[in-house]
């Protein structure tokens, strides 16, 4: 009789641990050929290639500045599991943070160039907002000073947007700015 109990890491790991190395390097060559996501993983977690986050900034800006002479949709949740897939494979905050921002320029340029959304879109945006001031924050001066003038660029151009996103963020970014300029 069949167990209906869905299989997990744990039982997975069993069967690997019995392994012969051979048949794990094939196993992930087998990954590695699968997909185009699995090679992106495999590569960000072993920094092959040098521009690791290349691959993660192309899906970003298809998904938040698609086609639209092509009739491609806007796609908020596959720019943030981008984010997400990046840093799983990686652990690295700096590369998250290039992404979030990334995400954040993509929207709010399309926005810009294209008129406004809806709510959801403007509330995605917000969001990303707030956690890369919430990021920045924990980092080195060098780091806010890096992305101090992106972020301000955001700001400044979405002046005109409406749904409460510019306001939202000028005030947000406001208060950043009293904060890292008053430590």
């Amino acid at each position: 009789m069949a167990s209906n109990k869905k299989p997990t890491w744990k039982d997975v790991k069993a069967i690997l641990v019995e392994k012969e190395k051979s048949e794990l390097l094939g196993l992930v060559a087998d990954l590695y050929s699968a997909s185009a996501e699995n090679k992106s993983f495999i590569h960000s977690r072993y920094s092959i290639g040098g521009k690791t986050l290349e691959p993660y900034k192309r899906i970003i800006s298809e998904s938040l500045y698609p086609d639209v002479y092509k009739n491609k949709p806007i796609r908020l949740s596959v720019g943030k599991k981008a984010i997400s897939d990046y840093f799983k494979s990686t652990k690295d905050k700096a590369g998250q943070l290039e992404l979030m921002v990334h995400y954040l320029e993509m929207g709010n340029q399309f926005t810009v160039d294209f008129g406004d959304i809806d709510e959801q879109f403007y509330s995605s945006l917000e969001s990303m907002f707030e956690k890369i001031l919430t990021a920045l924050r924990n980092q080195s001066a060098d780091v806010q000073e890096k992305y101090f003038s992106r972020l301000e660029d955001v700001v400044l151009s979405a002046r005109n947007i409406g749904w409460g996103y510019y306001d939202y963020i000028s005030d947000i970014f406001g208060e950043y700015e009293i904060e890292i300029n008053s430590t």
